[in-house]
């Protein structure tokens, strides 16, 4: 069984419609468990209230960043796993950009196009 994000606390940093999914970017992330995330970014299906995805971005230990600051991390219900590390994991936009795409790609998002919500 997979571990999803513990969030006690976050800010919301963007939110977008995507196909029959809401997707929401929190930062500034207080956390409930052992990870240091920088970015967390939940898929919701429409209708439901539990994340069918999450991608998120987090902060390595000093002594595992050999190839990177941060690692980028899909999770869902069927896997935990890390996708890449590397610094730029830290920064907002690039974040955002891959996660979209990871969520395209496992959520079956191909045909649609992601909508910034204000």
């Amino acid at each position: 069984m997979t571990a999803f994000p513990k969030i006690k606390t976050a800010i919301p940093q963007r939110r977008y419609r995507y196909g029959d999914f809401l997707v929401t970017v929190l930062g500034e992330i207080e956390s409930g468990d052992d990870r240091d995330y920088r970015f967390v970014t939940a898929f919701v299906k429409e209708g439901e209230t539990q994340p069918q995805l999450y991608v998120v971005s987090e902060r390595l230990p000093a002594g595992e960043r050999a190839n990177g600051s941060h690692a980028l991390r899909v999770i869902n219900r069927s896997m935990d796993e890390v996708m890449d590390v590397d610094d730029r994991w830290q920064r907002l936009s690039i974040h955002v950009d891959q996660a979209l795409q990871l969520g395209s790609q496992l959520l079956g998002l191909e045909q649609e196009e992601p909508y910034q919500l204000a």
